[in-house]
């Protein structure tokens, strides 16, 4: 079955010879690339995505999760939030972004 990936699946697709292995456009993984986070690791509580110039971090359990933890690196602050609201998101600040700036 082919998909254009808009679904919440996270299965590649194979259409007219093209293997697409892009994330599903609903879902966090997605949200995160599109912010400039990329993978960083997994372990036992799941997967950690960064951007290591901007000092932010991403947490979730594993990829079928509706939610992440959104963190600043430098400052320890967190906010949780779930991938809908994360697609309305266009820019993350953080302490190593902006400094002191509003």
């Amino acid at each position: 079955m082919a998909s254009n990936n808009a679904d919440n699946n996270d299965t590649a697709t194979v259409k007219d010879g093209i293997l697409d292995l892009r994330p599903p456009k609903s879902g966090l993984v997605y949200q995160l690339l599109r912010l400039g986070l990329t993978f960083d690791h997994k372990d036992d509580s799941g997967e950690t995505w960064c951007d290591y110039s901007r000092g932010v971090t991403a947490t979730f359990t594993d990829r079928q999760a509706t939610e992440t933890v959104i963190a600043d690196m430098d400052t320890k602050d967190a906010e949780t939030i779930t991938a809908s609201r994360l697609a309305t998101v266009t820019e993350i600040k953080t302490w190593r972004s902006d400094g002191t700036a509003d």
